[in-house]
């Protein structure tokens, strides 16, 4: 029984209705995300602020204290030492060419490790064997962790790698790539809190919290400048606190200056018990003497020094080179290790040379620079203890900063005086900032020793006041529990080389990361922010999809007039339907792969991954079945109701999706759409024709087969049998009859099952066809590129 117009369309107006309530729902959610990132900055501005007038306030009573540029929010200091050896490391490669070899030595903790070397002398491959990551070749050595053998690889939840590209979510705000990452890699139990000043810290020490609002962009949509994007790169390493982190290169690409500051970025990680090893290229010479240690590796992969920066010169002039006084220690260096340099003592001298003269020389060497006075430290700023003084002058003061004589500081004395020491202005969130890390949340005055507290706990690199231990107190878990006293302690005070131990058990340094339904929420959140962001390519692909339903819609019912039961009306918008959506899905997994290796590589859910962009998917494949099936039904007019009509488009939409994952997973990205274009062209333009399909059903394996993978095969004949069952068409000539007689007794064919029918037959088929295919794509994520994801 047909329906009237009204009745037909009252289904596309539920629709409508439908998607501008998801809209208006992800728009509500856009702007309380704008409006939590706003705060977080404005939050940001009032910590730099409070500690520009703190530091103001400390040293107008002593101008020469010391106190730390910035004190460590979140991030604590390492309660065990992770030390690294390496004996005898080699690679060789599947031609049987050897590319390192003989590489030993150690890297201790808490010390900034560079490798250099001229090009082709293996900096990266060595530090790519002591990773684990070399799987493209045959790895030799034994690598121990804190002297216990050991696959560093293994420790994956305390490691960061840093690649030499920069490769970051272009779609993501600086704050935002860098609270995910803390979210999803640091231990299950830390609170929201403590996670956020993390990543506090983490801006402030790469210093790009100015900037952590920016989106970071890409080539084709420009975000951030080069030298800020690299600092975001290492910030996603940072925001886990690896024990370990190794860098490939992290400054290259970055002018001198700009090379120095991520340095020494990286120095003020070190001092929290972090050990840092990275390539190095041509570093100035006062960056390369705040490294701890340097290993230089000569061409072949020959370790030719492995020892403090500040004694390389000296160890390499011993060996009879001399060095121009104008000349960059640093560059001289690597000019002896070419061979570039004469030796006055060996006039025969090569380059192959120096790794013997190491294993000679080398370890003497050491011992005798580490015996002497010199310290075997890189440059570091230098500070004094000036607490004890500090305490005795305020003592003095103290009678003309308590206004009112009561042995106590309120909030508005406590503004004065600042204002008086800075001589600026002070605003109401900067003074209740201050008030409450010295006195506490809920406190109303400040006491005496509370104050001198605040002030001599500026001389630590980790802060320690009174709000943040009310923070601290707060425990979500026992991993938060070890934040104790102790912990808290100013690094100053943690000896790096004689205080904590070495972890025996190293199980023990293993972090309780986010589980698989934990890291399927942050996921799903991180890919929402992401899904709104990218509405311009969204709307470009609607009306793509508007537009296909345009051109068939007037073409089936105004240029050829086609009767509305005809097959081929249903195969041509089903085709073009399925083929849109699988190219649209070919970058659900195929536009970020290098992210996906990143992050699955340091214990990232696939499964997680996986779904969460599924999910979100979900909303753009409803929206573009829904506009492309209304717009071609409201021009049709077919008489049955739209629910019915849509259905099949659905089920086309479910499937299609599921073959557009799977390519998108197991394809070149390059190669993906032509692979999508083939694909749908078969499964769904050949094998719907009811010409052919009616030499396929014969009961035997073709019809199996044909059955198996053809989306049209079943959605067709869903839109058919339903037109016929709701209208009784009515047809002009024979040709007309013998036409729908012939699609008739086609379509009625091969349903799974008499009692299921073909409506229910389709349904279920089509629903397999694309869960079989979503878990195909899974199962290609998992597999592929195992290789990559080390």
């Amino acid at each position: 029984m047909s329906c009237s117009a009204v009745g037909c369309n009252f289904g596309v107006w539920v629709g409508l209705a439908m998607v501008l309530a998801l809209i208006c729902v992800l728009y509500l959610m856009e702007r309380r995300w704008k409006r939590r990132a706003k705060e977080y900055q404005e939050a940001t501005g009032v910590m730099s602020q409070s500690r520009a007038f703190a530091l103001n306030l400390v040293r107008h009573f002593m101008p020469s204290f010391m106190a730390s540029r910035y004190q460590f929010r979140g991030m604590r200091p390492k309660t065990a030492k992770v030390s690294i050896q390496f004996e005898n490391l080699s690679l060789q490669l599947p031609s049987g060419v050897t590319v390192l070899e003989g590489v030993s030595g150690q890297f201790k903790s808490g010390r900034m490790c560079a490798i250099m070397g001229p090009s082709g002398a293996g900096k990266t491959t060595f530090m790519n064997v002591l990773s684990g990551k070399a799987t493209y070749g045959k790895m030799g050595g034994t690598v121990l962790v804190n002297d216990q053998k050991a696959d560093v690889s293994g420790l994956k939840s305390v490691l960061g790698f840093v690649p030499q590209d920069d490769i970051v979510h272009q779609d993501l705000t600086v704050r935002e790539q860098i609270r995910f990452s803390a979210e999803l890699r640091n231990d299950s139990q830390l609170s929201a809190s403590r996670l956020d000043r993390i990543t506090d810290d983490v801006l402030a020490v790469m210093q790009i919290d100015h900037i952590q609002n920016s989106i970071v962009g890409g080539v084709e949509k420009r975000g951030i400048s080069g030298g800020q994007r690299k600092r975001v790169n290492i910030g996603l390493e940072l925001a886990a606190q690896p024990d370990i982190m190794f860098l490939d290169e992290p400054t290259s690409g970055l002018d001198s200056t700009s090379s120095l500051s991520v340095v020494l970025s990286l120095k003020k990680m070190c001092q929290l018990g972090m050990t840092s090893i990275m390539v190095i290229h041509q570093p100035r010479y006062s960056l390369f003497t705040l490294f701890d240690d340097v290993l230089l590796l000569g061409k072949g992969g020959h370790t030719v020094y492995l020892g403090p920066s500040g004694a390389a010169k000296v160890y390499f002039e011993e060996l009879g080179f001399k060095m121009a006084p104008d000349e960059n220690p640093a560059d001289w260096l690597m000019d002896v290790i070419c061979g570039e340099v004469p030796n006055s003592e060996l006039p025969e001298f090569k380059p192959q040379m120096l790794d013997d003269l190491w294993k000679a020389n080398g370890p003497g060497f050491l011992q005798r620079w580490q015996s002497s006075s010199r310290s075997d430290m890189g440059r570091a700023v230098n500070s004094r203890d000036d607490s004890v003084i500090l305490e005795s002058k305020l003592a003095e003061e103290w009678a003309a900063i308590d206004v009112n004589q009561d042995g106590v500081m309120d909030e508005s004395e406590l503004r004065g005086l600042l204002e008086r020491c800075s001589g600026m202005m002070l605003d109401d969130a900067v003074s209740h900032e201050l008030f409450m890390r010295m006195a506490g949340h809920e406190a109303k005055s400040v006491t005496r020793t509370a104050f001198l507290d605040y002030l001599c706990g500026l001389k630590g690199d980790v802060a320690n006041d009174r709000l943040l231990e009310e923070l601290d107190s707060v425990m979500i878990g026992p991993s938060e529990a070890g934040c104790s006293a102790a912990n808290l302690a100013p690094v100053q005070e943690l000896d790096l080389e004689e205080g904590d131990a070495e972890a025996k058990d190293l199980a023990s340094l293993a972090r309780r990361t986010p589980g698989k339904a934990r890291q399927l929420r942050i996921l799903t959140k991180r890919t929402l922010v992401q899904w709104w962001r990218k509405n311009t390519q969204r709307a470009l692909f609607l009306g793509v999809f508007a537009l296909g339903a345009l051109i068939l819609g007037f073409q089936d019912r105004f240029i050829t007039k086609t009767p509305t039961w005809e097959a081929s009306c249903y195969l041509n918008t089903q085709t073009t339907l399925a083929l849109l959506v699988a190219v649209f899905c070919l970058q659900t997994f195929g536009d970020d792969r290098p992210l996906f290796w990143r992050e699955s590589s340091h214990g990232l859910s696939i499964f997680g991954f996986y779904e969460s962009r599924a999910l979100v998917n979900m909303i753009d494949l409803f929206i573009q079945s829904f506009s492309f099936t209304a717009l071609y039904f409201v021009i049709r007019e077919p008489h049955e109701m739209f629910g019915d009509f849509w259905v099949p488009y659905i089920m086309v939409t479910w499937a299609a999706s599921g073959w557009g994952y799977l390519i998108s997973a197991i394809a070149p990205r390059a190669h993906a759409p032509f692979i999508t274009a083939l694909v749908i062209f078969v499964i769904c333009g050949l094998l719907g024709v009811p010409e052919t399909l009616d030499r396929f059903f014969d009961g035997g394996i073709l019809q199996t087969l044909v059955s198996a993978i053809s989306i049209t095969r079943w959605s067709v004949a869903m839109s058919l049998m339903n037109h016929l069952a709701v209208d009784d068409p009515i047809t002009n000539g024979q040709l007309e009859a013998f036409t729908l007689s012939f699609e008739k007794s086609v379509f009625s064919k091969g349903a799974l099952s008499p009692s299921l029918g073909t409506w229910y037959s389709g349904l279920l088929a089509l629903l397999i066809m694309g869960t079989v295919t979503r878990l195909l794509a899974y199962s290609g994520l998992k597999l592929t590129d195992r290789d990559k994801r080390v």
